[in-house]
Protein backbone atom coordinates (compact mmCIF):
# COMPACT_ATOMS: atom_id res chain seq x y z
CA UNK A 1 0.00 0.00 0.00
CA UNK A 2 2.68 2.24 0.94
CA UNK A 3 4.86 1.53 -1.67
CA UNK A 4 1.47 2.46 -4.42
CA UNK A 5 1.24 5.36 -2.55
CA UNK A 6 4.63 6.58 -3.36
CA UNK A 7 4.67 5.39 -6.74
CA UNK A 8 1.32 7.62 -7.07
CA UNK A 9 2.95 10.56 -5.49
CA UNK A 10 5.93 10.19 -7.34
CA UNK A 11 3.64 10.12 -10.94
CA UNK A 12 1.62 13.23 -9.30
CA UNK A 13 4.79 14.90 -9.32
CA UNK A 14 5.48 14.46 -12.72
CA UNK A 15 2.27 15.27 -13.80
CA UNK A 16 2.28 18.59 -11.95
CA UNK A 17 5.94 19.45 -13.87
CA UNK A 18 5.15 18.76 -17.01
CA UNK A 19 1.83 20.72 -16.86
CA UNK A 20 4.24 23.92 -15.55
CA UNK A 21 6.46 23.43 -18.57
CA UNK A 22 3.66 23.41 -20.74
CA UNK A 23 2.30 26.52 -19.23
CA UNK A 24 5.76 28.24 -18.98
CA UNK A 25 7.11 27.15 -22.79
CA UNK A 26 5.67 27.90 -25.95
CA UNK A 27 4.27 24.34 -27.62
CA UNK A 28 4.42 25.40 -30.79
CA UNK A 29 8.12 26.29 -30.53
CA UNK A 30 8.56 23.13 -28.82
CA UNK A 31 6.81 21.14 -31.80
CA UNK A 32 8.87 23.26 -34.46
CA UNK A 33 11.78 21.77 -32.49
CA UNK A 34 11.08 18.66 -32.55
CA UNK A 35 10.30 18.70 -36.61
CA UNK A 36 13.91 20.06 -37.12
CA UNK A 37 15.16 16.67 -35.78
CA UNK A 38 15.45 13.89 -39.06
CA UNK A 39 14.64 10.23 -38.77
CA UNK A 40 18.59 9.49 -39.60
CA UNK A 41 19.56 11.83 -36.71
CA UNK A 42 17.43 9.75 -34.11
CA UNK A 43 18.96 6.44 -35.55
CA UNK A 44 22.42 7.89 -35.19
CA UNK A 45 21.82 8.82 -31.64
CA UNK A 46 20.24 5.69 -30.33
CA UNK A 47 23.35 3.44 -32.22
CA UNK A 48 26.00 5.67 -30.26
CA UNK A 49 23.78 5.25 -27.19
CA UNK A 50 23.66 1.38 -27.44
CA UNK A 51 27.66 1.62 -28.43
CA UNK A 52 27.90 3.34 -25.36
CA UNK A 53 25.89 0.67 -23.17
CA UNK A 54 29.26 -1.74 -23.75
CA UNK A 55 31.14 0.76 -21.14
CA UNK A 56 28.45 0.32 -18.43
CA UNK A 57 28.31 -3.60 -19.35
CA UNK A 58 31.80 -3.64 -18.61
CA UNK A 59 31.84 -1.50 -15.73
CA UNK A 60 29.22 -4.25 -13.84
CA UNK A 61 31.26 -6.99 -15.22
CA UNK A 62 34.27 -5.60 -13.18
CA UNK A 63 32.51 -4.89 -10.10
CA UNK A 64 30.95 -8.46 -10.21
CA UNK A 65 34.52 -9.95 -10.47
CA UNK A 66 35.68 -8.06 -7.59
CA UNK A 67 33.00 -10.58 -5.45
CA UNK A 68 34.76 -13.37 -7.28
CA UNK A 69 31.92 -13.46 -9.99
CA UNK A 70 32.94 -13.91 -14.12
CA UNK A 71 29.65 -12.73 -16.36
CA UNK A 72 29.56 -13.14 -19.83
CA UNK A 73 29.88 -9.60 -21.59
CA UNK A 74 27.03 -10.82 -23.76
CA UNK A 75 24.89 -11.27 -20.47
CA UNK A 76 25.66 -8.04 -18.83
CA UNK A 77 25.17 -6.51 -21.91
CA UNK A 78 21.69 -7.40 -22.07
CA UNK A 79 21.08 -7.22 -18.51
CA UNK A 80 22.46 -3.45 -17.99
CA UNK A 81 19.71 -2.59 -21.22
CA UNK A 82 17.03 -4.65 -19.41
CA UNK A 83 18.17 -2.62 -16.33
CA UNK A 84 17.81 0.55 -18.22
CA UNK A 85 14.13 -0.36 -18.79
CA UNK A 86 13.65 -1.01 -15.07
CA UNK A 87 14.84 2.28 -14.43
CA UNK A 88 12.28 4.08 -16.55
CA UNK A 89 9.71 3.66 -13.67
CA UNK A 90 11.74 4.80 -10.51
CA UNK A 91 12.80 7.75 -9.02
CA UNK A 92 16.22 8.36 -9.32
CA UNK A 93 16.31 5.09 -11.56
CA UNK A 94 16.88 2.90 -8.53
CA UNK A 95 14.63 -0.16 -10.68
CA UNK A 96 18.22 -0.50 -12.34
CA UNK A 97 19.35 -2.78 -9.57
CA UNK A 98 16.08 -4.82 -10.12
CA UNK A 99 19.03 -6.50 -13.11
CA UNK A 100 20.27 -8.79 -10.04
CA UNK A 101 17.38 -10.62 -9.79
CA UNK A 102 18.08 -12.15 -13.17
CA UNK A 103 21.24 -13.51 -11.53
CA UNK A 104 21.90 -16.86 -10.22
CA UNK A 105 23.64 -15.69 -6.92
CA UNK A 106 23.26 -14.44 -3.38
CA UNK A 107 22.38 -11.06 -3.35
CA UNK A 108 24.88 -10.74 -0.61
CA UNK A 109 27.57 -10.56 -3.40
CA UNK A 110 25.52 -9.34 -6.64
CA UNK A 111 23.75 -6.46 -5.15
CA UNK A 112 27.15 -4.50 -4.13
CA UNK A 113 27.87 -4.32 -7.49
CA UNK A 114 25.16 -2.48 -9.10
CA UNK A 115 24.84 -0.41 -5.69
CA UNK A 116 28.11 0.51 -6.22
CA UNK A 117 27.90 0.83 -10.37
CA UNK A 118 25.04 3.72 -9.59
CA UNK A 119 27.55 4.96 -7.20
CA UNK A 120 30.13 5.09 -9.98
CA UNK A 121 27.51 7.23 -12.64
CA UNK A 122 26.80 9.71 -9.89
CA UNK A 123 30.49 10.77 -9.33
CA UNK A 124 31.37 10.98 -13.15
CA UNK A 125 28.44 13.25 -13.25
CA UNK A 126 29.24 15.33 -10.69
CA UNK A 127 32.81 15.68 -11.95
CA UNK A 128 31.30 16.17 -15.21
CA UNK A 129 29.18 18.95 -14.24
CA UNK A 130 32.31 21.16 -12.40
CA UNK A 131 33.84 22.60 -15.48
CA UNK A 132 30.25 24.63 -16.15
CA UNK A 133 30.00 25.95 -12.66
CA UNK A 134 34.08 27.28 -13.23
CA UNK A 135 33.12 28.88 -16.80
CA UNK A 136 29.27 30.37 -16.26
CA UNK A 137 29.01 32.41 -13.80
CA UNK A 138 25.24 32.45 -13.81
CA UNK A 139 25.00 29.44 -12.11
CA UNK A 140 27.03 30.27 -9.38
CA UNK A 141 24.25 30.68 -6.61
CA UNK A 142 21.48 28.67 -6.41
CA UNK A 143 21.96 26.33 -8.29
CA UNK A 144 25.55 26.02 -7.10
CA UNK A 145 24.38 24.96 -3.77
CA UNK A 146 21.88 22.49 -5.07
CA UNK A 147 25.18 21.11 -6.72
CA UNK A 148 27.31 21.40 -3.93
CA UNK A 149 24.88 19.61 -1.54
CA UNK A 150 24.34 16.75 -3.85
CA UNK A 151 28.16 16.18 -3.49
CA UNK A 152 28.45 16.01 -0.01
CA UNK A 153 25.53 13.44 -0.13
CA UNK A 154 27.51 11.62 -2.34
CA UNK A 155 30.55 11.87 -0.29
CA UNK A 156 29.15 11.18 2.88
CA UNK A 157 27.25 8.26 0.84
CA UNK A 158 30.71 6.61 -0.10
CA UNK A 159 32.21 7.05 3.45
CA UNK A 160 29.14 5.21 4.78
CA UNK A 161 29.43 2.22 2.14
CA UNK A 162 32.91 1.58 2.35
CA UNK A 163 34.48 2.42 5.13
CA UNK A 164 33.94 -0.62 8.35
CA UNK A 165 34.02 1.45 11.10
CA UNK A 166 31.20 3.14 9.62
CA UNK A 167 29.53 0.33 8.76
CA UNK A 168 30.44 -1.10 12.19
CA UNK A 169 28.53 1.54 14.11
CA UNK A 170 25.76 1.27 12.37
CA UNK A 171 25.44 -2.18 13.06
CA UNK A 172 25.81 -1.31 17.04
CA UNK A 173 23.00 1.35 16.31
CA UNK A 174 20.63 -1.26 14.51
CA UNK A 175 21.23 -4.48 15.71
CA UNK A 176 18.76 -5.60 13.54
CA UNK A 177 20.65 -4.78 10.77
CA UNK A 178 24.08 -6.51 12.24
CA UNK A 179 24.14 -9.46 9.37
CA UNK A 180 23.35 -7.57 6.24
CA UNK A 181 25.45 -4.96 7.24
CA UNK A 182 28.31 -7.64 7.98
CA UNK A 183 27.65 -8.99 4.66
CA UNK A 184 27.95 -5.63 2.44
CA UNK A 185 31.23 -4.50 5.14
CA UNK A 186 32.67 -8.04 3.32
CA UNK A 187 31.82 -7.34 -0.17
CA UNK A 188 32.55 -3.25 -0.15
CA UNK A 189 34.87 -2.98 2.00
CA UNK A 190 38.09 -0.88 0.04
CA UNK A 191 36.27 -1.48 -2.73
CA UNK A 192 35.92 2.90 -3.39
CA UNK A 193 40.07 3.08 -2.84
CA UNK A 194 40.16 -0.19 -5.58
CA UNK A 195 41.94 -1.20 -9.19
CA UNK A 196 37.97 -2.30 -9.49
CA UNK A 197 36.28 1.43 -8.66
CA UNK A 198 38.84 3.14 -10.96
CA UNK A 199 38.01 0.96 -13.90
CA UNK A 200 34.90 1.39 -13.35
CA UNK A 201 34.93 5.14 -13.63
CA UNK A 202 37.08 4.57 -16.93
CA UNK A 203 34.29 1.99 -18.34
CA UNK A 204 32.10 4.77 -17.16
CA UNK A 205 34.13 7.44 -19.15
CA UNK A 206 33.14 5.43 -22.08
CA UNK A 207 29.36 5.18 -21.74
CA UNK A 208 29.37 8.93 -21.50
CA UNK A 209 31.56 9.59 -24.30
CA UNK A 210 29.30 7.85 -26.87
CA UNK A 211 26.22 9.26 -24.82
CA UNK A 212 27.05 12.76 -25.24
CA UNK A 213 28.17 12.21 -28.70
CA UNK A 214 24.19 11.18 -29.20
CA UNK A 215 23.38 14.31 -27.69
CA UNK A 216 25.90 16.57 -30.04
CA UNK A 217 23.92 15.19 -32.90
CA UNK A 218 20.92 15.95 -31.99
CA UNK A 219 21.64 19.54 -31.02
CA UNK A 220 23.09 19.66 -34.41
CA UNK A 221 19.63 19.57 -35.57
CA UNK A 222 17.16 21.07 -32.83
CA UNK A 223 19.68 24.09 -32.22
CA UNK A 224 22.22 24.88 -34.73
CA UNK A 225 24.46 27.47 -33.87
CA UNK A 226 24.14 27.26 -30.25
CA UNK A 227 26.78 28.32 -27.62
CA UNK A 228 29.38 25.52 -27.04
CA UNK A 229 29.49 26.49 -23.56
CA UNK A 230 26.12 24.49 -23.57
CA UNK A 231 27.83 21.31 -24.18
CA UNK A 232 29.38 21.40 -21.10
CA UNK A 233 26.12 21.95 -18.84
CA UNK A 234 24.56 18.84 -20.60
CA UNK A 235 25.73 16.59 -17.05
CA UNK A 236 23.80 18.62 -14.80
CA UNK A 237 20.61 17.12 -16.85
CA UNK A 238 20.62 13.58 -15.96
CA UNK A 239 22.35 14.52 -12.32
CA UNK A 240 19.40 17.28 -11.11
CA UNK A 241 16.94 15.28 -13.44
CA UNK A 242 17.20 11.62 -11.74
CA UNK A 243 16.89 13.70 -7.92
CA UNK A 244 14.23 10.78 -6.45
CA UNK A 245 11.21 12.92 -6.74
CA UNK A 246 9.25 12.35 -9.88
CA UNK A 247 8.26 9.32 -11.80
CA UNK A 248 11.19 7.82 -13.59
CA UNK A 249 12.60 11.71 -13.30
CA UNK A 250 9.85 12.68 -16.20
CA UNK A 251 9.54 16.24 -15.90
CA UNK A 252 11.71 17.34 -13.57
CA UNK A 253 14.65 16.69 -16.29
CA UNK A 254 12.45 18.70 -18.62
CA UNK A 255 12.31 21.70 -16.24
CA UNK A 256 16.04 21.30 -15.96
CA UNK A 257 16.97 21.33 -19.53
CA UNK A 258 14.76 23.91 -20.80
CA UNK A 259 16.21 26.04 -17.48
CA UNK A 260 19.76 25.09 -19.09
CA UNK A 261 18.88 26.26 -22.73
CA UNK A 262 17.34 29.10 -22.09
CA UNK A 263 20.30 30.51 -20.30
CA UNK A 264 22.44 29.93 -23.00
CA UNK A 265 19.66 31.12 -25.74
CA UNK A 266 18.47 28.40 -27.12
CA UNK A 267 15.33 28.48 -25.62
CA UNK A 268 13.60 26.74 -23.42
CA UNK A 269 11.07 24.92 -25.78
CA UNK A 270 13.86 23.54 -27.41
CA UNK A 271 15.31 22.01 -24.21
CA UNK A 272 12.25 20.50 -23.57
CA UNK A 273 12.05 18.95 -26.74
CA UNK A 274 15.81 18.11 -26.40
CA UNK A 275 15.29 16.31 -22.81
CA UNK A 276 12.27 14.13 -24.44
CA UNK A 277 14.53 13.25 -27.29
CA UNK A 278 17.68 12.70 -25.41
CA UNK A 279 15.81 10.23 -23.01
CA UNK A 280 14.22 8.45 -26.02
CA UNK A 281 17.41 8.03 -27.68
CA UNK A 282 19.78 7.22 -24.23
CA UNK A 283 17.35 5.30 -22.30
CA UNK A 284 13.51 4.31 -23.73
CA UNK A 285 14.44 2.73 -27.25
CA UNK A 286 17.95 1.27 -25.56
CA UNK A 287 15.78 -0.53 -22.44
CA UNK A 288 13.38 -1.92 -25.02
CA UNK A 289 16.19 -3.04 -27.32
CA UNK A 290 16.99 -5.04 -24.07
CA UNK A 291 14.00 -6.34 -23.26
CA UNK A 292 14.22 -7.68 -26.98
CA UNK A 293 17.76 -9.08 -26.86
CA UNK A 294 17.05 -10.67 -23.47
CA UNK A 295 14.39 -12.90 -25.40
CA UNK A 296 16.71 -14.29 -27.93
CA UNK A 297 18.30 -18.23 -27.15
CA UNK A 298 21.40 -16.39 -26.99
CA UNK A 299 20.68 -14.22 -24.15
CA UNK A 300 19.49 -17.06 -21.77
CA UNK A 301 21.31 -19.73 -19.76
CA UNK A 302 23.51 -18.91 -16.94
CA UNK A 303 25.24 -15.71 -16.70
CA UNK A 304 27.51 -15.96 -14.05
CA UNK A 305 30.36 -18.19 -12.92
CA UNK A 306 32.92 -18.46 -10.55
CA UNK A 307 36.02 -16.93 -10.35
CA UNK A 308 38.68 -15.36 -8.50
CA UNK A 309 38.06 -11.40 -7.22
Amino acid sequence: MKKGAGMLLQFTVSVILLALLVRKVPVADAVAAFARVRPLTIVLAVSLSLAGYWGRARRWTVLLQRAGLVMRTWSSYCLTLVGTFYGLFTPGRVGEFARVLHLDAPRSRTLPSVVWDRVTDVVLLELMSLPAFVLVPAWRGTLLAIFASLVAVTVLGVVLLSHPPVLAAVARAFPFLAKPVARWSESSNGLASSPAFASSLGYGLVFYAFGYAGAWVLLRDLAPGTSPLLLLGLPVIPLLGNLPIACGGLGLREQVSAALFGQFGAGAATGAAFSLLWFLTATLLPGLVGLALSALPASRGPALGEGRS
